[in-house]
């Protein structure tokens, strides 16, 4: 995309480009934990039907994980995620990676995805402020070695904002 135009009529549209921004952990008390940045990139591999997704967390992250008490059932979250995505109409869904993602355009600008990691699922909601800027908030519901969850644990909250509307061939 070599431009500021976006189809609003065309779901996921307004994602493409290059993002810089941060993640914000809460426990479910509403206490701070940690917060920590990244890149994200997403084009279209095959306009209005693939997209590539990819968010590289980026600084020390691996020490603070090491540290913290909740290291372990969030450590899949601050790595680097990387998948297609296939978009039907309003919806879209994985074709590759790790992660199992499910995702619905409510109205133009406002997302709800689920994503299915190994220990755990994301569930966020994710607004357009305008379209250079979005924000992302839900909890994470982590399960145990058995499958189980005891309700959700943290709540992650992203800002992000556009630094290009182009993803450059090796973005990083």
């Amino acid at each position: 995309m070599t431009s500021s135009y976006f189809d609003y009529a065309r779901p996921f549209d307004i994602m493409i480009g290059m993002w810089t921004g941060h993640s914000i952990v809460y426990d479910n008390k509403g206490k701070y934990l940690y917060t920590g940045p990244s890149i994200l990139t997403i084009d279209w591999k095959e306009p209005g039907k693939v997209m590539h997704y990819r968010q590289e967390d980026l600084g020390s992250l691996d020490e603070l994980i090491q540290e913290h008490e909740h290291g372990k059932a969030l450590k899949d979250l601050f790595v680097l995620r990387e998948f297609e995505l296939q978009v039907d109409g309003k919806s879209c869904d994985s074709i590759t990676g790790d992660i199992k993602v499910h995702g619905v355009e409510s109205s133009p600008g406002t997302y709800l995805f689920h994503l299915n990691f190994p220990t755990g699922d994301y569930y966020n909601n994710q607004y357009f402020l305008n379209p250079n800027q979005r924000r992302i908030i839900g909890p994470f519901v982590p399960r145990d070695a058995e499958g189980r969850t005891d309700g959700f644990q943290f709540v992650v909250s992203q800002t992000f904002e556009r630094i290009s509307y182009d993803v450059p061939e090796n973005a990083f």
